[in-house]
This record gives C-alpha cells, sequence and structure tokens, in this order.
C-alpha cells in the first residue's frame, strides 16, 4: 500500500490540529485528565508495593483488576460510540472516574485504606477508561479536517509524554514530602473535574443519522480487522509491545525501590525520561509528519525498544536507567503514532469506535502482562522478567517483517473515505 499523505500536507493550516478552536477545547481537557492519571499511576504503584507494603504479584493483580473490565468493556464501549455521541459517554465516564479517584484519595488521607479497597477502586477505575477511550478517538474527527489527523495523533501523544515528565516528578517528590499517596489520588480526581467542565462546552460537528444496532455488529470491528493484514499487523503489533514489551512499567515501583534502591524520588526521575523522550520524538514527528517510510519506521522503532529496554534491564545505576528510558521513549513514540496515524486515517468513520476500540484495549492489556510479569518476577526477579519481554517484542518485530509485506512497505497514507458520515 503506497499512498502519498494528506495529513500534512502542505495546504494544511500552519499549526495543524491546532488551528481548529475546538480541537483546542479537547486537548486541553486531555491535558488536565492526563496530569491527573500521571498521579493515580505513580500513586497506585507505590501504595501497593510500599505502603501496603506488598509483593510484586500483588502489584500485578491491582492493575490486571483495573484491566480486566476495560478489556472485556472495549469492544461494546467502541460499539456505543459508533451509536451514541462520544461527548456524552465521555461527560458521564470522566464524572464517575472523579468520584472514584476523590473516594480512594479520602480513604488514603484517614488512613483506613485497605487492599481490598484499592481492587474496588481499580476495577471502577478500568470500567470508566473502558467507555473514555473509543469515545475519545471517535470524537476527534469531528472536532478538525482528516488532512491534519497526523498532527492531531501527535499533539494527543504529546499530551501523556508532557506529563509523564511533569507528572511523576512532582508526584514523586510530593508522596515523599507528605509520606502519603493521598495527595496524589485528590490530583487525579481534580484533573478529571477540570476535563469534564472542559468537554461540556464543546460543540462537535454531528456525524449524521445513527442507524439502529443490529445484531452481531458489535464484532463488525474485528471482522474489519481480520479481513485486512494491514490493520491486523498494526495492532498486532500493539497488542504483543503491550502485553509483554510494557509490563516492566508495572515493575518499575519494585526495580526503583529494591533493585537499585533510590526511592520514590527515583522512581519519579524514571518515569520523567521516558516522557522526555517521548516528547521529543512527539515534536519530530509534529515538525516532519510520519515520513516516506511509515511501515520501516514503525517496525525499526518496535524493534529499538525492546532491545533498549533489555539493556535497562542489567543496569546497575540511576543515571544509566534515565538514559535507557529516554531512548526508549523516542522509540516507543515513533511507532505508536506511525500506528495511530495509519488507522485513524484508514479506517471507515462507521466502524471508527469500533476499530479504536480494539486498538484501546491492546494497551489496556499492558495491566495483563504486568499481572504475568508480576508473577514471573517471583520466580525469575525483576531483571530477567523485564529482560525476556523486552526481547520478545524484538522478535515479533522479525515475524511481521517476514509474514506481513504490506506493512514492510508501507510508504505514506492518505485518507480515502470523507471525514464524515463514511
Amino acid at each position: 500500500m503506497k499512498a502519498r499523505a494528506t495529513a500534512g500536507s502542505a495546504d494544511a493550516p500552519r499549526w495543524g490540529a491546532f488551528s481548529y478552536p475546538a480541537y483546542r477545547r479537547y486537548w486541553f481537557a486531555s491535558v488536565c485528565r492526563v496530569f491527573g492519571m500521571t498521579f493515580r499511576f505513580i500513586g497506585a504503584g507505590w501504595l501497593v508495593a510500599v505502603e501496603l507494603d506488598q509483593s510484586p504479584l500483588w502489584l500485578g493483580l491491582v492493575a490486571l483488576a483495573s484491566a480486566i473490565p476495560t478489556i472485556f468493556l472495549s469492544i461494546p464501549a467502541g460499539a456505543i460510540a459508533d451509536r451514541v455521541d462520544s461527548r456524552r459517554i465521555l461527560l458521564i465516564s470522566q464524572s464517575l472516574g472523579f468520584l472514584a479517584h476523590f473516594t480512594i484519595a479520602v480513604l488514603v488521607v484517614t488512613d483506613i485504606v485497605e487492599l481490598w479497597m484499592v481492587f474496588i477502586w481499580a476495577i471502577a477505575a478500568g470500567t470508566c477508561t473502558a467507555f473514555d477511550a473509543p469515545a475519545l478517538q471517535a470524537l476527534l474527527p469531528r472536532l478538525i479536517e482528516m488532512r491534519v489527523m497526523t498532527s492531531a495523533v501527535a499533539l494527543n501523544s504529546s499530551v501523556w509524554n508532557g506529563m509523564r515528565i511533569i507528572g511523576p516528578a512532582i508526584a514523586g517528590v510530593m508522596i515523599a514530602v507528605l509520606g502519603s499517596t493521598g495527595p496524589a489520588f485528590f490530583c487525579t480526581a481534580g484533573g478529571f473535574g477540570f476535563s469534564v467542565l472542559l468537554l461540556a462546552s464543546l460543540k462537535p460537528e454531528p456525524v449524521g443519522t445513527r442507524s439502529a444496532a443490529k445484531p452481531g455488529e458489535m464484532w463488525e470491528g474485528f471482522r474489519f480487522i481480520l479481513a485486512r493484514p494491514l490493520f491486523f499487523a498494526t495492532i498486532g503489533l500493539s497488542f504483543f509491545t503491550s502485553v509483554f514489551g510494557a509490563s516492566y512499567i508495572v515493575l518499575l515501583p519494585i526495580f526503583a525501590n529494591e533493585t537499585l534502591d533510590v526511592g520514590p524520588e527515583g522512581f519519579g526521575l524514571m518515569e520523567a525520561a521516558s516522557g522526555v523522550g517521548a516528547l521529543g520524538a512527539t515534536l519530530v514527528i509534529l515538525r516532519m509528519g510520519v515520513g516516506t517510510r511509515a511501515g520501516p519506521t514503525m517496525l525499526g522503532a518496535a524493534a529499538l525498544f525492546g532491545i533498549i529496554i533489555a539493556g535497562f534491564s542489567i543496569t546497575e545505576t540511576l543515571p544509566t536507567a534515565i538514559v535507557l528510558l529516554f531512548l526508549a521513549g523516542i522509540a516507543e513514540e515513533i511507532y505508536l503514532v506511525v500506528g495511530m496515524t495509519t488507522i485513524q486515517l484508514l479506517v471507515p468513520d462507521k466502524l471508527r469506535g469500533r476499530v479504536m476500540g480494539i486498538w484501546s484495549m491492546t494497551w489496556f492489556l499492558a495491566a495483563v502482562g504486568g499481572f504475568v510479569a508480576g508473577a514471573a518476577a517471583e520466580l525469575l526477579g525483576v531483571r530477567l522478567t523485564i529482560a525476556a519481554g523486552a526481547l520478545s517484542v524484538t522478535g515479533f518485530v522479525a515475524f511481521l517483517i517476514l509474514s506481513v509485506p504490506e506493512l514492510r512497505s508501507l510508504a505514506e497514507i492518505r485518507r480515502t473515505t470523507p471525514a464524515h458520515g463514511s
């Protein structure tokens, strides 16, 4: 599949997706929500591993508890996003997310939190996320023109990467100074609250009359993906890297606290290092686009990511760990943005919620990988578990190079259907 891209073409607005007022509001809502979520990621790991003094297995189980509803609900949530106003879905799910995080914050601050309460909170948060992800992706084309989709994807990614730099560092220092993860969860609740206020003011373009759902239609996204090797390979790569390659994230609190003995400050710095690298890659993509060899770029970056994380697993010092995670962030960001842009530009609008729900589900499966990694770390140790998961990503890339020529030869891509009413 070789075609020239229209996203990022010469006639696109100077500021890309940021030229659209509705997108700017959407983007700032994402900033608030993701800023809060970075506090949640740091707080949850530290709460379970340190404050509640649990083993890596329990750390993985809590992550799994959050992932299970997200995984099982992502496909029906995607079907709902194709049938119901996605803005309304977001207002409900993020309001419930605010309540869930505010509740766990109160429980921690009052010192009555127990492990079973953390599990209930994790399940509630995962349920809200299941409906958030496909609705956010389905809403995006209603705010912009498709010619700036690469810019929109990169800007969305910049939110996560920027917050990975700011959030973990602040959260790590906050936990160290205040001696509790409670304030971190209050920050998460606040982020969701501000996001709801901004989304409530959005007025996205209509997408035409929505027909009634038909039996079996929920699985149409799966059938679409399975019938197209390019989609199957791109989403398959996301699945494989999430389950195996990204499992190191779940083990990072223990790696920081026990393996390197650098405390919450070091944990926050390592999280931030990956975000700095990813943000740098995002800025390059915003400037230059996805390039003329999208497929090879995505495959090469994913393979390199696995090799770098394997190197990280054997490091002995914090500075070396920071450098390697910085490089891993660059590699990870490149293949994520290229993959997301490919799917967003080529998927029909009528299937967007369902297909993007499946794409989102693959990243939620990182928690399943975290559970497996937590169990494996009990037997093999943290270092060997991280290395094995990372190198398996590189091996899977080699398989795709040999078996999916469409991905190997993918050049630039372009939108082949109208932005709305496909």
